[in-house]
């Protein structure tokens, strides 16, 4: 029999009552971890990507989501949301980015990278790291990527080729609306990117991904 979303809240609260390690505390968490997987209402983020892992990363998501809980349900705050609501949250924005790179083997930020920011060529590439790097792109808080421009034209520059790039414009368009070779702008966009990787992936750890 699932719990309801005030009972799973009430187990978190009861927990957070009793002292670290005691059975009390224990009880309370065990009960409350069943009851969350018995609601069978965890989200499951970026679902239809990672052909032939996605279970795998989702259960090491889920694995570490409940240790977390179980570590740390103090930090629980029950006039900000429902038991539920917190778990998908943190299993969203936290332990399903982070389960990637673990199973795959793979850097979290190493779609800070030319891959990464053409078109989302590479699969692994979640859109959610993706729209950091945009808003980072688009924010552009010291100017950095407008400063950077090509053939003294201020139009030409690297925030606006990125943003091009990251609405899906090819080479081939963006060279013909710049009237430069393509060669010349991907070539300056990739040394862009190279020279700016550092700044990006500072903003992607920033951001808690």
């Amino acid at each position: 029999m699932s719990l309801s979303s005030e009972q799973l809240s009430q187990l978190a609260i009861a927990a957070q009552q009793h002292p670290p390690g005691s059975l009390g505390r224990q009880t309370a968490l065990r009960q409350l971890v069943d009851g969350i997987m018995r609601s069978k209402k965890l989200s499951y983020p970026q679902r239809g990507q990672f052909a032939g892992r996605y279970r795998e990363i989702y259960d090491e998501a889920v694995q570490d989501l409940l240790l977390y809980i179980c570590q740390n349900i103090q930090t629980y705050d029950s006039n900000r949301g429902s038991v539920l609501a917190w778990a998908n949250m943190l299993l969203e924005r936290r332990f399903f980015r982070q389960a990637i790179p673990k199973v795959l083997g793979k850097p979290a930020l190493q779609c800070v990278s030319l891959d990464a920011l053409e078109g989302m060529a590479a699969p692994q590439v979640a859109p959610s790291l993706t729209e950091v790097i945009k808003e980072c792109i688009e924010t552009d808080v010291k100017d950095l990527f407008k400063r950077e421009y090509l053939q003294s034209d201020p139009a030409i520059n690297f925030q606006t080729l990125v943003l091009k790039r990251l609405a899906g414009q090819s080479w081939d368009v963006i060279a013909a609306e710049c009237g430069i070779k393509k060669g010349t702008i991907s070539s300056f966009y990739s040394r862009c990117l190279k020279k700016f990787s550092n700044q990006l992936r500072e903003y992607c750890i920033e951001q808690n991904y």
